[in-house]
């Protein structure tokens, strides 16, 4: 009869261990797989979400404090406070004739953005901005030591507007032009001969495509053709 029992016994102890053991892999998996599904879940809320504004966006031949000067203005008209450190600025133009025809592309973050060099409303020559700035009387002119309205070390609230500035400014952000003359040729301004001495056709009626976009979450918050006026 012990024999039997311990027959008996040693049948059953071996019955279940293997449930036991499907139990347990279940476990494990079950846990693997909430850790995994957790983990993942913190990848995703971490990404910014996309702001939220209406934006408007004018390219104008003859503007600035000059009178004179192409100028492009970008206006939030309404929505959230932006940082500028965090807009990507993409233009394209293509000019049909000129030594530079064939689509010209602008790309500027606060990330790859260099100051260029201009003279101020007062007459003051040499100073040096980070376009587009901010325009606001009340954070004064360009001026090198106003690092203030620098692009990327302002936000791009509600009521704001940013400006390439000058000639030199919308060269720059448009075509990525850093030479002077280079600027005003790519403008079609270079001493105020609009025939001979353009690189391009850039003029009014000119149209060139605009995106703005948020890097956190490369968002697009404008994509437009703008006719420069």
């Amino acid at each position: 009869m012990n024999i039997m029992k311990k027959t008996h016994n040693s049948q059953k102890n071996s019955a279940v261990s293997p449930v036991i053991g499907v139990m347990l892999m279940l476990v494990v998996t079950i846990v693997i797989a909430a850790f995994v599904a957790t983990f993942a879940g913190g990848l995703f809320s971490t990404s910014e979400a996309a702001p939220v504004a209406s934006i408007d966006v004018k390219i104008l031949y003859n503007s600035g404090y000059t009178g004179n000067d192409c100028v492009m203005y970008i206006e939030n008209l309404g929505g959230d406070s932006i940082p500028t450190s965090d807009l990507r600025i993409l233009t394209y133009y293509t000019s049909k004739t000129g030594s530079a025809a064939g689509t010209i592309k602008g790309d500027r973050t606060a990330m790859n953005t260099r100051s260029i060099t201009v003279t101020n409303s007062t007459g003051v020559t040499g100073q040096k901005i980070v376009v587009p700035i901010l325009l606001n009387a009340a954070y004064g002119d360009a001026a090198t030591d106003n690092t203030a309205i620098n692009f990327g070390n302002y936000n791009f609230a509600p009521g704001t507007i940013m400006s390439t500035y000058s000639n030199e400014g919308t060269a720059y952000i448009l075509m990525g032009q850093t030479s002077s003359a280079n600027q005003l040729k790519y403008l079609n301004k270079y001493d105020g001969d609009t025939i001979n001495d353009g690189y391009t056709d850039f003029s009014i009626g000119s149209n060139v495509h605009v995106e703005i976009i948020h890097t956190p979450s490369n968002s697009v918050l404008y994509s437009k053709d703008v006719i420069v006026a």
